[in-house]
């Protein structure tokens, strides 16, 4: 599907799309026993006995490789599709302005190894993955474990 053919739709169908989108990702994904929820950063974190966190300034990251959040994991599924519509009217605000060219402020994300886990912006990622869009501009954390707890 265009860029253009996507301005021309109401923000509800694409937010109906995105929905759909999902349904059928989260489909395939359990039908190859792979993941299907974002991780939850609050308890991979907890799992660390101490960390170190630097601050890595605004940069691009690639979309596909945001596999978490901060405490918004279970409104969106692994791909960053919509799970439920109680997001719509923000998702449908985002996913306007975006298509009519405003940016918007860069995400602001943990960084553990090459995944990312995001703090604010899971909408813009949302509407971004939706479109297509295959980088975001984000206020990255780099965050490097120094012990883990024991099993």
């Amino acid at each position: 599907m265009s860029f253009i053919m996507l301005t021309t739709k109401s923000n509800h169908s694409s937010f109906e799309s995105a929905m759909r989108r999902g349904f059928w990702n989260r489909l395939r994904r359990k039908l190859h026993r792979q993941p299907t929820q974002l991780v939850n950063f609050e308890a991979l974190r907890d799992s660390f006995k101490s960390f170190d966190q630097t601050d890595k300034g605004i940069q691009p990251i690639p979309i596909h490789n945001i596999v978490g959040s901060v405490g918004r994991f279970n409104e969106f599924d692994r791909d960053y599709m919509p799970i439920n519509d109680h997001i719509e009217k923000k998702w449908q605000h985002i996913f306007k302005l975006l298509i009519h060219g405003i940016d918007l402020p860069p995400i602001d994300v943990y960084q553990l190894d090459s995944n990312f886990y995001v703090i604010d912006g899971n909408h813009r990622v949302s509407v971004n993955r939706f479109l297509g869009i295959q980088y975001v501009d984000a206020h990255v954390i780099e965050i490097r474990k120094t012990e883990t707890f024991k099993s």
